[in-house]
């Protein structure tokens, strides 16, 4: 028999204590609010209240616990927009509500005098009695300012790394970021409407307003709303400037339709008042006042908006097609019977009845040959002054004989890569970027496969690769950095498999032998895009032998391994989950006895759903342009070349989400 596991900390023990999520479970049920995702209203939680809260605590303390869905209602503001509100379910609303218990003291301490949003003994008439108070003292300038849409543009891993300065209790942050991760798959935005948003948001803007003060400018911040205040014009000036700076360094941005420069003389509104002059006169539109009980406002918005259902985000359109590299292809010849000639400088294709497709070399970047087919020399010969690589492959879409030119001849870039793999600290700095670009795009992957889903254990798997990003950083040799990414595969697979339909669900990646079609697909998939990458890494004039991550030796492509890392997740393996879930591949796609093996016709359906997936434009960040994968990738190529050759650290792709 197994022993549960136990998660602890300091911390997260007070907020698992059953006394603990009581005491938040009151302020629930004292609240009345609405029900979150799953339907669950308070009242019928109370029937319940003292059974559910030992449940909750048993699953914190083994690690169980998995949030709920929230529940999204678009609240009409008064500027004609809509305010997102995310409502957690009860039994998240508890638990929230015990890790706020537990964490304010710790926290709210560190906040500045300048924030009275959210805080124990602060309110709006404090922060309307400073800015008159200011004003006596001669601050007569001010920047009514306020934060484009803050609660959702709060990046997560900012967030996280400014909640560890202060709690030194990974298992309490990572049920913060279990919550984060949940409610919002984009890696920003913290939830209006959940009891620990409040606390996380004046969090973030916390050093923020130490420096701005700092600066000699007066800060009244009450959330995303804020004065800043001067004695002089310019100096009102030159703060909108530094606050604008500060922000952006955060990821944040200025309103520019709602912060404007005034003084007393021309008045300004701010949280309900009217400052004119000396005068101070309370509006009486309560809805543009932010309440100072956070949980409380976000139930009487959504009393306001029972009505209406629960609605997802819209979708963001598609991308206005740009400019585009020209796009070279391969062939994949597959066909048994058919056979690969040339004809002048044309290479062409005959099958068995003598039917002729011609085929332009310029076009092509490699041919693959699958069993039972055939090319003659002169194609061979062909192809190879054209720099089209030709390769054998089997049914499981690996190479078993190559037919290419020697390439360019490039001995300094060889030479450049020689001394990056020679050097300890060069090649760690590769080898570390190659993996957290790996990293970044599983968990991106699976942001994008569970908007709908929604499932809890993916969630919970990213919290688990935003912790081992964070390790990677402190790996202190390459052996290391490879162990993170064996950490986080082992994380990964398990919650990618369970984005697949049945029956192609799995739990491990299997290489060899491979156990099931999901696996198979996979490899198959990888195997084309590690021939994508080989036949960049030969046009960007980069010896395909000599790597950084993955060590240099006989009769391994080590560099094309690197760079294939950056693109598992978003080319192989996002590819291979869209054709199942689309059912491009299906049962009839393989034969299992004796183990899996794709047919002809599954075969050719995997690389029309590859050839597909491909052929989309891809937003370069090198370029700023739209352009098809293969573009992206000699573009990492060269990118990879120049960082050997000492021009910066490279930087692999990493996709959105």
């Amino acid at each position: 028999m197994t022993t549960p596991k136990t998660v602890s900390g300091p911390l997260y023990d007070r907020v698992a204590a059953v006394d603990t999520l009581r005491q938040a479970w009151e302020k629930v049920k004292a609240n009345n609010g609405a029900a979150g995702g799953d339907g669950m209203t308070v009242a019928r939680f109370a029937l319940v209240a003292e059974s559910m809260i030992e449940r909750l605590a048993q699953g914190l303390r083994t690690g169980q616990y998995r949030p709920g869905p929230a529940r999204r209602v678009l609240i009409p503001k008064t500027d004609g927009g809509v305010r997102p509100l995310d409502i957690p379910c009860v039994h998240d609303r508890v638990v929230q509500g015990a890790a706020t218990l537990v964490l304010d003291p710790v926290l709210d301490r560190e906040f500045a005098d300048s924030s009275f949003a959210y805080r124990r003994g602060r309110s709006v008439a404090q922060a309307v009695a400073r800015i008159g108070s200011l004003r006596r003292q001669g601050f007569t300038h001010v920047v009514d300012g306020d934060i484009r849409a803050y609660f959702e543009r709060i990046p997560h891993d900012r967030l996280i790394a400014k909640l560890e300065e202060h709690v030194d209790d990974h298992a309490l942050v990572d049920l913060i970021w279990l919550w984060l991760e949940t409610y919002s798959l984009t890696g920003r935005g913290v939830p209006q409407g959940a009891p620990i948003s409040p606390l996380l948001a004046n969090l973030y803007l916390d050093t923020v307003d130490d420096r701005i003060e700092r600066a000699g400018v007066r800060l009244v911040r009450f959330a995303d709303d804020f004065v800043l205040l001067t004695k002089t014009p310019a100096s009102a000036e030159t703060a909108l400037a530094e606050m604008t700076r500060l922000l952006a360094a955060e990821g944040l941005e200025i309103h520019p339709d709602k912060t404007r420069l005034v003084s007393f003389e021309e008045g300004f509104r701010f949280l309900g008042h009217v400052f004119v002059r000396s005068l101070v006169v309370r509006e009486v539109q309560e809805e543009d006042i932010p309440a100072e009980d956070a949980i409380a406002a976000a139930e009487g918005l959504l009393a306001k908006a029972e009505a209406a259902d629960a609605a997802e985000a819209p979708e963001p359109g598609a991308a206005t097609p740009r400019e585009r590299s020209d796009p070279v292809f391969p062939v994949y010849v597959i066909e048994p019977g058919r056979r690969l000639e040339a004809k002048g400088a044309r290479l062409r294709l005959i099958d068995e009845i003598g039917r002729i497709v011609d085929l332009p070399p310029g076009r092509i970047d490699r041919i693959e040959l699958g069993p039972g087919t055939d090319a003659t020399l002169e194609a061979l010969e062909l192809a190879a002054a054209n720099a089209i690589e030709v390769d054998r492959v089997n049914g499981h879409g690996e190479v078993t004989g190559r037919y290419e030119d020697v390439g360019p001849e490039r001995a300094r870039r060889h030479l450049a890569q020689a001394r990056t793999v020679l050097d300890p600290a060069r090649r760690l700095a590769v080898a570390r970027a190659i993996v957290d670009g790996r990293l970044r795009n599983q968990r991106a992957l699976l942001r994008r496969l569970n908007r709908r889903r929604k499932d809890p254990e993916i969630a919970k798997a990213c919290v688990v690769l935003n912790r081992t990003i964070l390790k990677l950083a402190k790996a202190a040799d390459v052996g290391a950095a490879m162990g993170f990414e064996g950490a986080a595969g082992a994380v990964f697979w398990p919650a990618f498999g369970r984005c697949f339909p049945e029956p192609f669900r799995f739990g491990l990646r299997r290489r060899r032998p491979v156990a099931d079609a999901a696996n198979l697909a996979i490899n198959v998939t990888c195997n084309m895009l590690a021939r994508d990458i080989r036949a960049v890494v030969m046009r960007a004039g980069l010896h395909p032998g000599f790597g950084a991550l993955h060590e240099t030796r006989d009769g391994i492509d080590a560099v094309v391994h690197d760079l294939m890392e950056e693109f598992r997740a978003p080319v192989a393996e996002a590819c291979v989950a869209a054709a199942f879930n689309r059912k491009a591949l299906s049962t009839e796609s393989f034969t299992l006895d004796p183990g899996p093996r794709l047919t002809r016709e599954g075969w050719a359906a995997l690389i029309r759903a590859y050839e597909a997936w491909v052929a989309q434009p891809i937003r370069s960040p090198r370029s700023e342009r739209d352009v098809l994968w293969r573009a992206l990738m000699l573009e990492q190529a060269q990118a990879y070349a120049e960082a050997c050759e000492g021009d910066g650290p490279y930087r692999p792709y990493q996709m959105d989400y």
